[in-house]
């Protein structure tokens, strides 16, 4: 008796350690998404409509310095391709915003690594990653952070139009204003160069403090 009873706990055990991988694998198919449309460097469309951003990744919005080879960047990694990804918030365009796997590696990642978008402070759980591969491509000048769309100075106009973070703020500096060395135009953020202050101040940007009243 004791012996037939051990028998079917086994069988029991078998039985529903299988019910258990099938349904593991159900959830698994269940949480990979097929990636069909890349509006972006940081912005993607599912076969099911689920529009998703890349947590901590801030790419060149479309028509700035290094977008088409931004998007494209994305494209060559998960279009047609089927993804995974945590969701961590919506954002206010109603987007999921992300941390994103393909083959258990970090899209999130491998954008910042790749020199076409930039790291945004956050809370992914591999932001300190992210973190360090921007520090890396900033400091080697790779993608958006090559001269072509960060730039330090200009042989034509010689105004520094720059957008603050939250792009709430557009400030102006020119030679002799406090910080106007080290101050770069990241045109791949929306920065500009502009020949006049009334140029700058036409497109709606407004002389730093760091001037100190001087006119240009």
């Amino acid at each position: 008796m004791g012996k037939v009873f051990i028998l079917i706990v086994i069988i029991a055990s078998f039985v529903l350690n299988g019910f258990l991988v099938v349904d593991k694998i159900k959830s698994n198919q269940k949480n990979h998404f097929l990636v069909t449309n890349v509006i972006d460097g940081d912005t993607f469309e599912t076969s099911d409509k689920k529009l998703i951003r890349l947590l901590g990744v801030e790419a060149p919005e479309l028509g700035l310095c290094g977008a088409d080879e931004s998007k494209k960047q994305l494209e060559n990694l998960i279009l047609n391709k089927n993804i995974s990804f945590s969701a961590t918030t919506n954002d206010i365009f109603r987007r999921l915003v992300a941390d994103v796997y393909l083959d258990e590696k970090s899209v999130n990642v491998a954008m910042i690594v790749s020199g076409w978008a930039a790291y945004d402070s956050s809370d992914s759980s591999v932001g300190e990653e992210m973190k360090l591969a921007g520090e890396k491509a900033r400091k080697e000048k790779i993608g958006i952070f090559g001269e072509k769309c960060t730039q330090i100075s200009n042989s034509k106009c010689k105004i520094k139009g720059n957008i603050n973070d939250g792009r709430e703020t557009k400030i102006y500096e020119f030679p002799g204003c406090g910080r106007y060395e080290l101050t770069a135009v990241e045109l791949f953020r929306g920065d500009q160069w502009f020949c006049s202050e009334k140029e700058a101040e036409d497109a709606g940007f407004v002389k730093s403090k760091n001037c100190f009243g001087k006119v240009y």
